[in-house]
């Protein structure tokens, strides 16, 4: 990992960053897949029911079902609108409505054969004409609310959504029990396509039922006019009519008969005036396209009235006690501003634009046609009436024999006339009946899935595979950014500003395991040797270590044993006393590592030693104050960084410390790596 931020990290610094926590990253790795293998091998499967629903065309036939049965609607006193809609989103909100669910229930529990002839037959025409009347006939179920709780965990996983770009409605479910999924699926289309085609046929039911009893009151007045007829035959016998009177009479017919359809289309549209009337009352007639919002500026103007008031009563409190009443006057004032400002709204509309609501307009200009053929209806009612009266009126002077006859003829044509025509308006409503389709038909219904929908097993372990693969390169990032430890050569080498002089790995003192340990350390001794040839007298080097001087001191004695083999006299100082790297003694070095020790002193002990190489190893961190009078002759500083244990901070304290005293690190020794190595790393630029 690199420290510069002059230096951006490169592909293989990342990966000698996963290389150094590779532990942490399997073990992230190892517990997400472990987990998703075993929640994918362990977890109890669960079953994916699935049927469809494609939506019936029915624009044109609800258009003609609402123009014939408007008027029979408005004779009824129902809204044109009980005819009902059939849009997707509608047939979507009945299909997962609450008397759907409890269909589906009494169907699962009390049907069970009507599910398993679905399952054999599929969907026949003979089982959708009885749908209805089975739908209609189970009585009361329980609400969902009351099911148990296995079927709530089923009800929860219930969807029902109509596909993207289509007319068709998907219904599913998941479950343990496959078949139960199955059946709850189909049970639940089947409640539907039940509910929804008597829906469907209970307008046009109702109509009909309106026109049998007209019927039925239309016979009984016709046998009466026709009894009527018989007996004035008997009373009077034959009467003589004249041609005239008898077109008089067949006008006056065809006028009635216009002036009572006149008088249905004005029930009608009045009935749909009154509806759209009040849909009008509920609605906005404007909508709101976009407001602006900004700060009250009343907030402003309180806040600097109750900063006032409140500097005032901390001045009337200078002069008077706290109970006083000007003082309490001013409490109350503050409190009130208090109040005012709690109350004043945040936020004030600035502007904002309206439009005209386009669903109030369409209404209004569906109310304006509705007016319209109201007050035309209305008028033709007038003329026809009009026109009936004058005929009656020049009916009225023929004899009372022929004007009683007259009548009786008219009533009973009317009648006749007003028979047939209800007639064929039953006849047409029984054929609607049964021509009437629910808004669905079903495109499949479900059934038993082989492979179950949860858990996808491969799809499960590749995704915990993936995810900790991401969560353990997360950790390794994060504990390598925590992570304030020096760990490679070229790391400690870029934060320190220093040539690295040679590299221990972690077994360097025993040489059977670290056979590059001598070279390594013969590399760092001949590197000394060049800085000695331009020092006169002996070259001294302070080997520093920030962690721990154990290995500053192990550094230094295989250093001066390598230059007493080489038939160098080297001296090694260390805190607890001297320690001949040739195996002799000299009195006196001590000396050179104690403070208290001044430069003349310090100047003795070092001309006495003889020693043409002089390591002195001091305490860890701040013990480089010992080696302050070997500094101050000129001694030399190595730093020893243990990249197992030695922190960024620790190695930049220590050279900071060599810097106060005089003394410029030449370089620095690198312990506790992965391997030996004499290859020059790396000389930076000081920072």
């Amino acid at each position: 990992m690199r420290d510069s931020a002059d230096v951006p990290m490169s592909l293989r610094d990342h990966l000698r960053v996963l290389r150094r926590r590779r532990w942490p990253l399997l073990a992230v790795i190892a517990v997400c897949a472990g987990g998703a293998s075993a929640y994918a091998l362990l977890a109890r499967p669960s079953y994916e029911a699935r049927a469809e629903l494609v939506m019936v065309s029915g624009t044109g036939q609800r258009s003609a079902v609402l123009s014939a049965a408007a008027p029979v609607l408005s004779m009824l006193g129902e809204p044109v609108s009980a005819l009902g809609g059939a849009d997707l989103a509608t047939q979507v909100q009945i299909v997962e409505s609450r008397p759907t669910l409890q269909s589906a229930w009494g169907l699962m529990h009390e049907r069970p054969a009507l599910l398993a002839r679905l399952l054999s037959v599929g969907m026949s025409d003979e089982l959708l004409e009885e749908l209805p009347g089975i739908v209609e006939g189970l009585g009361d179920q329980p609400p969902p609310a009351r099911w148990p709780d296995d079927w709530q965990a089923l009800l929860d996983t219930l969807m029902v959504a109509p596909l993207e770009d289509s007319e068709i409605i998907e219904v599913r479910c998941e479950s343990p029990d496959a078949e139960r999924a199955r059946d709850f699926v189909n049970a639940l289309v089947l409640g539907y396509l039940g509910r929804s085609l008597g829906d469907a046929r209970a307008t046009t039911r109702h109509a009909r039922g309106y026109v049998e009893e007209q019927l039925a009151d239309v016979e009984v007045r016709l046998a009466e006019a026709e009894e009527s007829l018989r007996q004035f035959a008997e009373r009077v016998g034959t009467v003589a009519l004249d041609e005239s009177a008898r077109q008089q009479v067949g006008l006056l017919v065809r006028l009635n008969e216009q002036a009572a359809v006149a008088e249905s289309t004005l029930r009608a549209r009045r009935a749909l005036h009154d509806e759209l009337d009040a849909k009008l009352a509920v609605m906005d007639d404007r909508v709101i396209d976009a407001t602006v919002v900004r700060r009250n500026p009343e907030i402003v103007a309180l806040q600097g009235e109750l900063a006032q008031a409140e500097a005032g009563r901390m001045s009337l409190l200078e002069e008077y006690a706290p109970e006083a009443m000007p003082v309490r006057r001013a409490t109350a004032g503050v409190e009130e501003l208090r109040a005012r400002l709690r109350a004043t709204a945040v936020e004030v509309v600035d502007s904002r634009q309206e439009s005209l609501n386009p669903v109030a307009q369409q209404l209004t200009q569906e109310m304006v046609v509705a007016e319209g053929e109201e007050l035309a209806a209305r008028e033709s009612m007038r003329v026809l009436q009009a026109a009936a009266s004058r005929v009656e009126g020049a009916l009225a002077g023929l004899p009372d024999e022929q004007v009683a006859l007259l009548k009786l003829q008219r009533e009973i044509e009317l009648l006749e006339r007003f028979y047939l025509a209800l007639k064929e308006k039953q006849q047409e409503y029984e054929i609607a009946e049964r021509a009437k389709t629910p808004a669905s038909r079903l495109l499949a219904h479900a059934i038993v899935s082989e492979k179950p929908a949860r858990p996808k097993k491969l799809l499960t372990i590749a995704g915990g595979l993936m995810a900790g693969v991401l969560l353990g390169l997360l950790a390794a990032g994060l504990a390598e950014q925590l992570d304030d430890r020096l760990r490679d050569p070229q790391q400690a080498a870029t934060v320190l500003g220093l040539p690295v002089l040679g590299v221990l790995g972690a077994r360097w003192r025993d040489g059977a395991q670290d056979a590059r340990a001598g070279e390594a350390l013969l590399a760092i001794l001949q590197h000394l040797r060049a800085i000695a040839r331009d020092t006169d007298g002996p070259a001294a080097f302070v080997l520093a270590s920030a962690d721990d001087a154990g290995e500053a001191e192990a550094v230094a004695k295989a250093l001066a044993g390598l230059a007493g083999d080489d038939g160098q006299r080297a001296v090694v100082l260390m805190p607890a006393g001297v320690d001949a790297g040739d195996g002799g003694a000299e009195a006196g070095l001590g000396a050179l590592l104690s403070p208290q020790t001044d430069r003349a002193a310090a100047q003795q002990a070092l001309a006495a030693s003889h020693a043409e190489l002089l390591l002195a190893a001091p305490p860890a961190g701040s013990g480089l104050l010992a080696a302050a009078p070997l500094l101050a002759l000129g001694g030399r500083i190595m730093l020893v960084v243990d990249l197992r244990h030695a922190t960024v901070a620790d190695a930049k304290a220590v050279a900071s410390l060599a810097r106060e005293h005089g003394a410029e690190p030449v370089g620095l020794i690198a312990t506790g790596a992965r391997a030996s190595s004499a290859r020059y790393l790396a000389a930076p630029a000081r920072t």
